[in-house]
């Protein structure tokens, strides 16, 4: 936790106007297979606030790599994850991959996936296993840490301490099955700084067992505690801050007919003026983009306890301070 406190108060010192170092002679090359508004433009503004260069690839950009171990490449990959993770080291610093199998723009997801398969997050561990500068995760199928870090970040801004804080991560309706990479760092990392973290969703939307358990230890150390419930009004009781996010059901995970189904039975939790009542003056938090008056209404995105905007500049600020932390962290490991 001290390093990721750290992080945290120098990216809040970057934003109260401390002098910013001076990465002139640095490049961060970002990755992106998916879609990003916010991720890329906050890393590239980041980036340029600190003087360094960016480059900037999506899929399209590249040869389709190989991420398997011992592949025989005669289909449809032209370049394996070895060579190519160590020639991008030598054109850059720092590398940030973005690479979710289960993050589309269209309304049908094209992948019919185990769930077992994904979260080994093949990709981004070859390419922490084979490239010889940090690695930056820009969101992956498990986990989405840049964004974690920049709520709890903006949740120190209002509290001070967020030690013991009722914090609730609550399941949202949407029209597609999304990812479970924002919502395994949301609940992660509050457990993490000991905030007291309510878990809150439909029957059949349980997070990966292995995250739940591994937030429940981390929560435990840091004098927190993790609990789960079904029942948004019990839950909302006394929250100081309530997240809303959507995300698949792992019950029907790949199944996306029957996820549909199963999905469509609870539009009823969608955030509102009502539910926050039931909450101590609750701030509201959501990551972006949100679709509104079905995740949550236009009157809680837009009240004054809405820390949505807030919460998005600080994704910037954050990742500077990543990006410093990893550099000094390798450049003390290599000299």
């Amino acid at each position: 936790m001290q390093e990721l406190k750290g992080i945290i108060d120098m990216a809040l010192a970057f934003k109260e106007g401390a002098k910013l170092p001076d990465l002139a002679d640095k490049i961060l090359t970002l990755f992106f297979v998916n879609p990003s508004l916010r991720t890329r433009l906050s890393f590239e503004s980041g980036m340029k606030k600190l003087k360094g260069g960016v480059n900037v690839l999506s899929g399209g950009d590249t040869w389709d790599f190989e991420y398997e171990e011992g592949a025989i490449m005669d289909a449809d990959k032209q370049e394996h994850i070895k060579e190519a993770a160590r020639v991008i080291s030598r054109y850059t610093d720092l590398f940030g991959i973005r690479k979710s199998e289960l993050m589309t723009k269209g309304e049908t997801h094209k992948v019919q996936p185990l769930w077992s398969d994904l979260k080994k997050d093949l990709a981004i561990h070859q390419f922490a296993k084979y490239a010889t500068v940090p690695i930056i995760n820009m969101e992956s199928n498990m986990f989405h840490p840049c964004q974690a870090m920049a709520d709890v970040m903006t949740l120190f801004e209002k509290f001070k301490s967020v030690q013991a804080k009722n914090y609730v991560l609550t399941w949202a309706p949407h029209p597609k099955a999304l990812p479970l990479a924002t919502p395994h760092s949301q609940l992660l990392t509050p457990a993490i700084f000991g905030m007291n973290v309510r878990l809150v969703h439909p029957e059949g939307f349980d997070l990966d067992p292995e995250v739940l358990e591994m937030a429940k230890s981390k929560a435990k150390a840091a004098g927190g505690s993790v609990k789960i419930f079904h029942d948004q009004k019990e839950a909302f009781k006394d929250a100081d801050v309530v997240v809303a996010k959507s995300w698949a059901s792992l019950q029907f995970f790949g199944d996306w007919g029957k996820e549909a189904e199963h999905r469509a039975q609870f539009k009823d939790w969608t955030v509102d003026e009502e539910k926050m009542a039931w909450t101590k003056n609750a701030y509201f938090m959501h990551c972006l983009p949100v679709r509104r008056n079905v995740v949550v209404s236009d009157e809680v995105l837009d009240g004054k306890r809405s820390l949505i905007i807030d919460e998005a500049e600080n994704r910037m600020w954050v990742q500077m301070a990543i990006i410093k932390f990893l550099l000094n962290q390798h450049y003390a490991y290599t000299h």
